[in-house]
């Protein structure tokens, strides 16, 4: 598990900080990729194609439809413990790509598809920041409970439970983004 190995005496803040450089970069390549992608869409076509892989995505996390996410799942690698901040930086910032991670949901594609389609530079780079601050929110409340075991065990158990409850939650703030 990766909070494990991050706070086997790995440096945190390295893994922070390698989080949003990930995220943002990649937001700021998706929105690049868009603005060539949509250059030739009507902006109702590509809100279109956004609510359609929204809503196939969200009929996957309701277990209506089952599709394997795009997703490059490997285990933590072994530098990560032996380089200060620069090993966490490095695998932080794979982390922060969305390439090189497990992911029990399909927001975070629901979101690339928007950045590609609709977001604005401005908007891109929020919605890297967001990302990022969300994966350093987990490894901070991983790293700060004394039960380390349990903490674990209840990503793998209880985190699969709580997909549709961020699922119905992340639905008005799309709508926003979308409509806005």
């Amino acid at each position: 598990m990766l909070s494990s190995s991050v706070r086997r005496g790995s440096d945190i803040t390295g893994f922070i900080v390698g989080l949003f450089l990930g995220a943002v970069a990649t937001a700021l390549g998706l929105v690049l990729a868009g603005s060539l992608i949509r250059a030739p869409l009507t902006p109702l076509v590509a809100s279109v194609i956004v609510a359609v892989a929204a809503f196939v995505l969200l009929l996957r996390e309701f277990g209506v439809v089952s599709f394997r996410l795009i997703q490059n799942a490997r285990l933590v690698p072994q530098f990560v413990t032996t380089i200060p901040f620069w090993g966490p930086m490095q695998f932080g910032m794979e982390m922060g790509t969305g390439m090189r991670t497990y992911s029990p949901t399909g927001l975070p594609h629901i979101m690339a598809v928007a950045i590609v389609f609709l977001a604005s530079w401005p908007e891109a780079l929020a919605a890297g920041a967001g990302f990022a601050l969300a994966r350093a929110v987990m490894m901070l409340s991983f790293t700060a409970t004394r039960e380390k075991a349990e903490a674990d065990s209840a990503f793998y158990t209880d985190l699969p439970r709580l997909t549709q409850v961020f699922a119905v939650l992340f639905v008005p703030l799309f709508v926003l983004l979308v409509v806005a």
